[in-house]
């Protein structure tokens, strides 16, 4: 806290103007501490968090729809030539909206641009070659774990204090993708592939270390250029993973269609919303909403496909919506000091 007797500045370093005291001379009453978080900037933060769960939830339900999609496309697409694809159509999409994305943007907003996207592109590669040696309801719990390393990475990492509603929410939602995933009849039964297993939880792993560092960089003002570095990178990752055996493109209209849905509305505008996002929802919060993925997931297949939807649904569904209403809605006891004004320096920590 600044001590009392330094003027606040604006953005350009002038003194912020003074505001007139609303309160008389001769009034006894002393004026609140000019630290006081105002009512009308704990509303903001507020609605900007609930807009950030909304848009989260949002891209979980995109992200959703894309499992039976992609289940059907990689029996004629090798995957990582699909990846490959999609990413590519995803950042040309993103540049060709904004030309200029990447124009003024600092070296620090390009190597956690870059950063986040050699992380995700990692994880997925990860998670796919671990899905070749697993069931796909253990690769969906393992990968899922993500929401549990979230908030542990975050104490260590950046010493965030996790509340006790936030462990309750980050214990719901485990026991949500159990009911979702391993007690869905699929499981496989039989061993479990030891390399399997160890790879998809370094995917998962790589997936936390992707939502916490995302919410320590993510700005408001660099999430469109955040976006493109990130999504251009995967792009890079995926084509340098696809490319020495050639690249396989779709043969069919339909194909193409599907993997041009892949790319808008499930890859640049996915993580242009998670991005934005998350410059205002906290990553542990947000690790727990974005792992209601596999109720959507379920939701679609059961709509679209006809798959069977048992009680697991029902179970799973309740606890993950649950964990997301206790983080979707911040808890009052949180008063923030909102100073009345922040200099440039300030807002970049």
């Amino acid at each position: 806290m600044r001590p009392a007797d330094t003027p606040y500045t604006t953005g350009d370093g002038a003194p912020a103007p003074a505001i007139p005291s609303p309160v008389s001379p001769d009034d006894p009453t002393p004026p609140p501490h000019r630290d006081a978080p105002r009512p009308d900037a704990r509303r903001s933060v507020r609605t900007r968090h609930l807009a950030g769960v909304a848009a989260l939830l949002g891209v979980t339900a995109v992200w959703g729809s894309t499992f039976p999609l992609t289940k059907d496309m990689v029996t004629r697409l090798p995957v990582f030539d699909m990846l490959a694809a999609r990413y590519l159509i995803s950042v040309a999409i993103l540049l060709a909206l904004r030309p200029r994305a990447l124009r003024g943007i600092g070296p620090g907003a390009w190597r956690a641009g870059v950063a986040l996207g050699l992380v995700y592109g990692a994880a997925l590669v990860t998670q796919t070659y671990g899905l070749k040696a697993l069931p796909s309801s253990v690769s969906g719990f393992v990968t899922g774990s993500y929401v549990v390393m979230t908030p542990l990475l975050a104490l260590l990492w950046f010493r965030t204090p996790i509340t006790a509603r936030t462990w309750t929410a980050v214990g719901l939602a485990v026991a949500g993708l159990g009911a979702i995933t391993l007690m869905s009849g699929d499981a496989g039964g039989g061993s479990v592939s030891g390399a399997g297993l160890a790879l998809t939880l370094g995917s998962a792993a790589l997936y936390a270390v992707h939502v916490v560092a995302l919410g320590r960089w993510s700005r408001p003002e660099h999430a469109y250029a955040l976006a493109v570095l990130q999504v251009g990178t995967m792009a890079l990752v995926c084509t340098a993973v696809a490319a020495p055996g050639g690249i396989v493109l779709p043969a069919t209209p339909g194909d193409w269609a599907g993997l041009v849905y892949l790319a808008t509305a499930a890859g640049a505008l996915s993580f242009l919303a998670q991005t934005w996002a998350q410059a205002h929802v906290p990553a542990t919060p947000a690790a727990v909403v974005m792992s209601i993925e596999p109720l959507w997931a379920t939701a679609f297949a059961t709509l679209l496909y006809g798959e069977a939807a048992g009680w697991s649904l029902l179970v799973g569904g309740t606890c993950l919506l649950t964990a997301m209403v206790l983080v979707a809605v911040p808890a009052r006891a949180r008063r923030a000091v909102v100073p009345t004004a922040i200099t440039v320096e300030e807002r970049g920590r």
